[in-house]
């Protein structure tokens, strides 16, 4: 069994500010050798309007971060 390797604070913000950043949607975080590499957000978007709603359901759309440095950013700090 391998030593698990503890989750800075700093990690431990960045997955907080990507789950406070949406309102619905994902948060995904890879793990590699026991160390988080990567911190993934996904943002759903519901838009509803009266000519789309007639009929049918409203659209959702699913698209990745998209402030400055996206997701990716975010874990950049998790290497260390």
């Amino acid at each position: 069994m391998m030593a698990m390797t503890p989750v800075t604070s700093e990690v431990l913000a960045r997955i907080a500010q990507a789950i406070r950043g949406i309102r619905f949607g994902s948060v995904q975080i890879t793990i590699h050798d026991s160390r988080v590499v990567l911190i993934e957000k996904a943002e759903k978007i519901r838009v509803e309007s009266p000519d789309l709603n007639q009929g049918g359901d409203a659209l959702t759309s699913s698209s990745p971060d998209q402030s400055p440095g996206g997701a990716r950013a975010a874990s950049r700090g998790a290497h260390g």
